[in-house]
């Protein structure tokens, strides 16, 4: 009667185990489950980054679950654009301040941060490289090029003195050495003088040249070269510079200066016209004058309306210079 008994309490307790324990699994399964609704309902329609919930089961009847975070792209809301443009970039550049030492090389934090203030003078020398490229400067007209040829009147007249600066020879030839010492390393110059003959640079003339006539580069010691033979020529009579147009034509330069300081005795306007005009073949050269003028008397108005003339029919501009 025992046994029965005790078979019949063994046979209860394993009945009521496994009620337990199915129903401890039901319970783990319906809280996972609340568990994931829960977090569905608390996800829906907000842009959250979600939660990714993984479970594993094993054989046995316990059931672990993990939790991490799983990342999405929220999209846009409706009607509301991405902004794919580009960045702008504002740079603030001072003019007011000289850099005085080298230029330093820009940090890794951008070109901002690099920039701190450029001076007046590098300013303008950078705009005439880029802009206006490589030229000479003759008495205040500006012209570019890398070939010169400079026309100066050596006629007597230049020798009249003026209460500035000695004699009108001496004021040229002194603006002559300036405008060669600004000419930049590639430059190249020729000179030429007229009165009633035509001497080339370093005392050549026409009759003695050689065929082919180099241009010399400014430097310091052509340059001295230059002064000297300048301040070594005799001054002769008239003012005849239609040879030395012509041979300065004949060079080929990307500009010719002239400067004389009176009316001109021959055919060189109409010369021009002929050989250097816009109806010429050959490629016009642009021709600066200059005028050393008292400003009085008709002649001098004469030579002045010439020389105009002369500037505007060859693409080069006109320099009056009073007081000389």
């Amino acid at each position: 009667m025992s046994t029965s008994t005790d078979g019949y309490d063994r046979q209860g307790f394993e009945q009521r185990a496994g009620n337990a324990v199915a129903f401890l699994c039901s319970l783990v399964f319906h809280i996972g489950l609340l568990v994931i609704l829960a977090c569905w309902f608390y996800t829906v329609g907000k842009p959250s980054k979600g939660l990714l919930l993984s479970a594993d089961i094993g054989e046995s009847t316990d059931t672990a679950f993990e939790i991490s975070q799983a990342f999405e792209l929220q999209p846009p809301a409706s009607g509301q654009e991405q902004d794919l443009s580009e960045p702008e970039f504002s740079l603030d550049v001072s003019l007011d301040n000289v850099l005085d030492s080298p230029a330093a090389v820009p940090a890794p934090g951008g070109l901002a941060a690099s920039l701190t203030s450029v001076s007046v003078d590098s300013v303008v020398d950078g705009l005439q490289l880029a802009g206006r490229g490589r030229g000479a400067n003759f008495f205040g007209a500006y012209a570019e090029g890398n070939r010169f040829v400079y026309i100066v009147d050596s006629s007597r007249s230049m020798l009249e003195r003026t209460s500035a600066s000695g004699t009108r020879w001496t004021y040229a030839r002194n603006r002559l050495i300036d405008s060669l010492n600004g000419l930049k390393p590639g430059q190249e110059f020729f000179v030429i003088c007229f009165d009633s003959e035509t001497t080339l640079l370093f005392g050549k003339s026409l009759r003695t040249a050689p065929k082919r006539i180099k241009f010399f580069e400014a430097d310091d010691d052509t340059v001295t070269r230059v002064s000297r033979w300048l301040r070594g020529q005799t001054l002769g009579n008239s003012t005849l510079p239609a040879d030395a147009f012509r041979y300065a034509l004949a060079l080929n330069p990307d500009v010719i200066f002239f400067l004389s300081d009176g009316e001109l005795k021959d055919n060189s306007q109409m010369m021009l016209r002929m050989i250097n005009g816009l109806s010429s073949e050959r490629r016009q050269i642009p021709i600066h004058t200059v005028h050393l003028s008292s400003g009085r008397g008709v002649i001098e108005r004469g030579a002045q309306e010439m020389l105009q003339a002369i500037a505007r029919e060859n693409s080069g501009t006109f320099t009056p210079v009073y007081g000389r």
